[in-house]
């Protein structure tokens, strides 16, 4: 039954990424903000033929202006580099999964 679902969903690119499964992520690292965090990672869409790397997220604000939403999260110099070599690590690992030397 939910191969027959991905299937279906897998015709959505959106829903084909949402749909994927994490197969690799970073622990989180906290913003200036008390309930900010950022975590990279590495998931496959849904019909395992891509894999993406991206961030979940929780901002230290957010300001609507003219109908967009923008977040925004903010590191310390000793985060940032941490952040910077959590994502290199799900470069490294998306491009030895994928076969990919970009």
């Amino acid at each position: 039954m939910w191969r027959k679902l991905k299937s279906f969903f897998s015709a959505s690119k959106t829903l084909n990424t949402m749909l994927g499964d994490v197969i690799f992520q970073t622990p989180a690292s906290e913003g200036a903000g008390s309930n900010s965090s950022l975590e990279w990672r590495v998931k496959t869409s849904a019909d395992e033929k891509y894999v993406y790397v991206g961030m979940e997220m929780m901002p230290d604000y957010w300001i609507r202006a003219g109908g967009s939403s923008k977040n925004y999260i903010n590191f310390d110099l000793e985060t940032a580099i941490r952040v910077r070599e959590n994502l290199d690590r799900c470069i490294e690992f998306a491009r030895k999964r994928s076969g990919s030397r970009a």
